[in-house]
């Protein structure tokens, strides 16, 4: 009877545990620096997402339609660094996941949401550059009002998108070199596909048609606007708006086709997982989602040292203000050793 018992218990009973909970079959020494670099990712974007923020919030002034969406695309890159990047930072130095099937449908939700509303507020960006450049007498038009609901918008359907998995149309499993959460990828059954193709046409196609039409009507329009501004009928106002919403519109078209390098490799693995084979190594299936979280960083780095206006008002904030308060602290303290002065 001992013996049966015995044997019995070397069996094991709950494969659940050992899914979530085995070994990366990756090499640990890969995953480990695949970590430092996602510690030296999330730094960054604590920096310089922070330091951007801190900029909008300081200046009114900046509060422009444009700059609505890119406080939007920063806010939510922040909070995703701040809540999802220490789970793969810490299941990397593991070289396992030991946060179980909760934090993995956690971190899978958090890191679907962000990537959903990104590239959505990247495709409204890219809308509002042509709408701006295309109609410049309608720039009235876009308000504060528009701006939010589309904001908002974009919030809901990242929303909708990462929940549909918790209500039974495909689900969260762990990923590649199993140190990463994500949708499944690999399962054929209907739900599973059903989902996927959804997903790609919808999140990924739908939103890169939008992208690159409106940046290649831009580039086309920005390509004769030389020729505009040398029109005699334009005032000096006109034309020197003209030429701002041109250099704008330029800064935000390296900020699309870094959104979008950054993110087709793993949506070209995981189209490849999902409906052509499921034999990748390990690594092809961590590594470019770890590449594509470089967009919660290098957004804000673009966007502080390609555009004039915020460069101006950092400076003036960190250095200029800080050097008046410095001389009206040495002015009191002056103003108070001569009160003492006199009054000895």
């Amino acid at each position: 009877m001992i013996d049966i018992e015995s044997n019995l218990s070397s069996i094991p009973i709950d494969h659940h545990i050992d899914k979530w909970n085995r070994p990366s079959p990756a090499n640990c020494a890969v995953l480990k620096g695949v970590a430092v670099y996602l510690v030296l990712l999330l730094l960054s974007s604590l920096f310089f997402n922070s330091l951007l923020l801190w900029v909008f919030y300081r200046y009114k002034e900046l509060r422009t339609s444009l700059n609505m969406l890119i406080i939007a695309l920063t806010a939510y890159n922040l909070l995703a660094s701040i809540i999802e990047l220490p789970f793969v930072i810490i299941s990397n130095f593991s070289c396992r996941w030991p946060f179980g099937k909760v934090g993995c449908h956690f971190s899978g939700v958090i890191m679907y949401i962000v990537g959903v509303i990104q590239i959505y507020l990247i495709a409204a960006i890219s809308f509002e550059r042509f709408f701006i450049i295309y109609k410049p007498l309608s720039i009235k038009s876009i308000n504060n009002k528009n701006i939010l609901i589309t904001i908002g918008i974009c919030t809901f359907l990242g929303v909708i998108w990462a929940i549909f998995p918790y209500f039974g149309w495909s689900y969260y499993s762990l990923e590649g070199a199993l140190t990463s959460c994500s949708v499944e990828w690999h399962e054929r059954s209907f739900n599973v596909i059903s989902y996927n193709i959804t997903m790609f046409v919808a999140v990924y196609v739908f939103p890169i048609i939008v992208i690159f039409f409106t940046n290649i009507k831009l580039v086309l329009i920005i390509r004769n606007l030389p020729n505009m501004t040398k029109d005699a009928s334009q005032d000096e106002k006109a034309k020197k708006r003209l030429k701002m919403e041109r250099d704008l519109t330029i800064i935000m078209m390296f900020l699309v086709v870094g959104f979008v390098i950054s993110w087709t490799p793993y949506a070209m693995v995981s189209l490849y997982s999902s409906f052509i084979a499921d034999d990748l190594p390990p690594l092809a299936g961590t590594l470019p989602a770890m590449f594509a979280k470089s967009t919660l960083v290098w957004s804000a780095i673009l966007y502080i040292f390609s555009n004039k206006q915020i460069r101006v008002k950092l400076t003036m904030g960190l250095f200029y203000e800080k050097k008046e308060q410095d001389d009206v602290s040495m002015s009191r303290d002056k103003t108070h050793v001569a009160n003492t002065n006199f009054t000895a």
